[in-house]
């Protein structure tokens, strides 16, 4: 019988990996089903300024928490204004990221971009409380992109200001997020015409009101142009190639750590699988910590949920 014993050991031999095979492939599916959800970190750099202390906080905070990436939205206009050394700017902008970030654009209707842009700069209709009317220095920040340029401008301007970008290192932007969540027909179809593939433009307004007046330009006209908009958005086609994935969790300037948590818990309460926060760099000195502390409580609230949170940056 011994003959017999090759047999036998590779039958034992089959055996034994069918089993390990089919165990794995329970335990994979097992890990396949868990419900999961993205979070995706936005940064909007105003074009205001590069304080160091907004700097020091958002390097800290890269530092304390390398898994999660970020989709930087950048603004070209520090790198336009006279007497600024550009590639100085840059490097302090890249001293914030991670190689797992991806790279986006933020416009806001600065004059001195709009200028370098050769695009004829309005000062009106504002999201602020009057027209931004240029004295002195660069004005033009609190401008309605949406309402105040045509589309052949608009078109115009994204195009220029990717270039901008493109032309001190950083890679082409395809992801968008209008200054002032100001985003409508015009300006989804300039983001199509520069082969944008991805918007955050839409938020509620409602979440803007613990800095906002009720009766404030921004508010009506955020909630004019996003009149449904709601924390339970979920990504939809914008245009034939942008994506729109909601602003749903605003930003830190307006979302304290509790009503982030909130937010959070009421996603998951309706199998909603999308949250798209963040922050503002000139602000993050301020309310970054509002993000950073929410971020243990979200995965608290995964666990005991037996969600698995993915972190994004597209």
């Amino acid at each position: 019988m011994t003959h017999f014993y090759p047999y036998f050991k590779l039958l034992s031999l089959c055996l034994m990996a069918s089993v390990c095979f089919f165990a794995n492939l329970n335990s994979y599916a097992e890990t396949d089903s868990k419900p999961t959800i993205k979070i995706f970190v936005t940064v909007d750099w105003e074009g205001w300024s590069l304080d160091e202390e907004n700097i020091e906080v958002m390097q800290a905070f890269r530092k304390q928490h390398p898994h999660i990436p970020m989709m930087q939205l950048l603004n070209p206009v520090y790198l336009l204004r006279p007497s600024t050394d550009a590639k100085v700017e840059a490097e302090k902008i890249r001293s914030t990221f991670l190689p797992s970030d991806s790279m986006g654009l933020h416009v806001h209707g600065w004059k001195s971009l709009l200028d370098a842009c050769e695009v004829p700069f309005q000062n009106a209709p504002s999201f602020a409380s009057q027209s931004d009317v240029c004295e002195a220095g660069d004005c033009g920040y609190a401008v309605s992109l949406e309402y105040a340029y045509s589309a052949q401008d608009l078109t115009k301007l994204i195009a220029c200001s990717a270039n901008f970008l493109v032309e001190q290192g950083f890679a082409r932007p395809r992801y968008f997020r209008a200054g002032g969540w100001q985003l409508g027909p015009k300006l989804a179809s300039a983001l199509e015409a520069n082969q944008f593939v991805f918007d955050s433009s839409r938020t509620d307004a409602n979440l803007l009101t613990t800095k906002w007046a009720e009766n404030s330009g921004l508010v009506k006209m955020v909630k004019a142009l996003h009149p449904e908009a709601s924390v339970l958005d979920e990504p939809y086609q914008l245009t034939a190639s942008v994506m729109e994935y909601p602003n749903n969790g605003s930003l830190a300037d307006y979302t304290d750590t509790q009503q982030l948590l909130t937010i959070f818990k009421t996603l998951i309460a309706h199998n909603k699988r999308e949250l798209v926060l963040g922050f503002h760099q000139e602000t993050a000195f301020s309310y970054l910590k509002h993000l950073q502390d929410a971020i243990p409580l979200f995965e608290e609230v995964a666990r005991e949920r037996g969600i698995t949170i993915h972190w994004v940056s597209h």
